[in-house]
């Protein structure tokens, strides 16, 4: 017989991610400050968020948060279909990913995993996409893991430019 619980570190990010909703689902995806409110509110250098980039960190180890393959240079994985309102998500990557589209938009924690990686341009932290936005996820100088929150789990896969 199989164990198939829940390893405490993957219960425990789930946890601390869902506590990130309230703030998150507050927020004007829409405002050109989301992302500062969010890290005002949830600082990348704060014990919660180290916390979660220490159980990211055991989850790639453990090979729980991201085990598919999207290629050789990107691993994902699916944490909750539904937190709140949210799909949660995780990305480890270097280079290029799928272009999408964001229906109502997406919140992503970056963490910088290997070298001084920079996400469509900009340091690894907190990037809030607006509602109806397109981007082709872009990761250059090493190598980022990504906790994504999409509304509804709503993403239209496109390479569109």
């Amino acid at each position: 017989m199989t164990d198939t619980t829940t390893p405490p570190e993957q219960a425990e990010l789930g946890e601390l991610l869902a506590g990130l909703v309230p703030t998150i689902d507050a927020l004007d995806l829409a405002a050109d400050d989301a992302a500062g409110r969010l890290e005002s509110a949830h600082p990348m250098g704060g014990e919660t968020m180290l916390r979660i980039r220490a159980l990211c960190e055991a989850g790639v180890e453990a090979g729980w948060l991201v085990p598919r393959e999207a290629g050789p240079k990107v691993r994902f994985g699916r944490l909750e279909k539904d937190m709140g309102g949210y799909a949660v998500d995780c990305v480890l990557m270097e280079g290029r990913a799928l272009g999408h589209t964001h229906p109502r938009g997406e919140v992503n924690i970056g963490l910088a995993w290997e070298g001084e990686p920079l996400f469509d341009g900009q340091p690894a932290g907190w990037s809030v996409y607006p509602p109806g936005s397109h981007h082709v996820p872009t990761v250059t100088n090493g190598r980022m893991l990504f906790v994504y929150f999409t509304p509804g789990g709503e993403v239209i896969w496109d390479e569109r430019a």
